[in-house]
Order: structure tokens, then C-alpha cells, then sequence
């Protein structure tokens, strides 16, 4: 993601992505984190929901402006539409994945 782009927690299982479009004006993306795709993904490595936003974040802007997604997405929905996405994500958090303090 870009270092204008953030990620906030807004409630269970949702946040909101703050992005910019290709002009640099401000675009919201409302995400819910379906539990079923974030367990599938936390079974294949170790992370959290949050970091599995921020990497969708980045996996989405690389592939389409963020003036061209939706307002509100689903990670369901997203795996459905980008056929590598939960190959992609995983493969994104291994290679981001450090020690956790526990």
C-alpha cells in the first residue's frame, strides 16, 4: 500500500480503507473481514485479520484504481472475483510473516 493509504478498525470483522485515486483524492472503502476466509487463511500462516486487510489492500490497488472498487467489499467476494487471491494473500503474508511476541 501506499504511504497515504490507512486501514481502520471500525467494528467486528469491519474496517475501512483510506485510499487515494489516481488524482490524489480521498476514496473509502468499507471491507468485512468474512471469519471463514480469515480462518482459511490464518490455517496456512500466521497472521492476523488485520494483517490479512492490509494485504488485500495492497493486492486490490495493484490491480484496479481505487476509484474503480467498490464502496463495500467482502473478502468472499474478493476471493470469488480474483481467482489467485487466496494464493496471492498467502503467499504476500509469508513472505511479510515476522516473529510474534507471544
Amino acid at each position: 500500500m501506499s504511504d497515504e493509504s490507512t486501514v481502520e478498525v471500525v467494528g467486528d470483522h469491519t474496517y475501512v480503507l483510506h485510499l487515494q485515486d489516481s488524482e490524489g483524492g480521498a476514496v473509502e472503502i468499507r471491507v468485512y473481514a468474512n471469519p471463514e476466509v480469515v480462518a482459511r487463511l490464518a490455517a496456512v500462516v500466521n497472521t492476523d485479520e488485520y494483517q490479512i486487510i492490509m494485504a488485500t489492500a495492497a493486492y486490490l490497488i495493484a490491480r484496479q484504481r481505487a476509484d474503480d472498487l467498490p464502496t463495500f467489499l467482502e473478502l468472499d467476494d474478493v476471493a470469488a472475483a480474483y481467482d489467485g487471491y487466496l494464493k496471492d494473500i498467502s503467499a504476500r503474508l509469508r513472505t511479510d510473516e515476522r516473529p510474534r511476541d507471544h
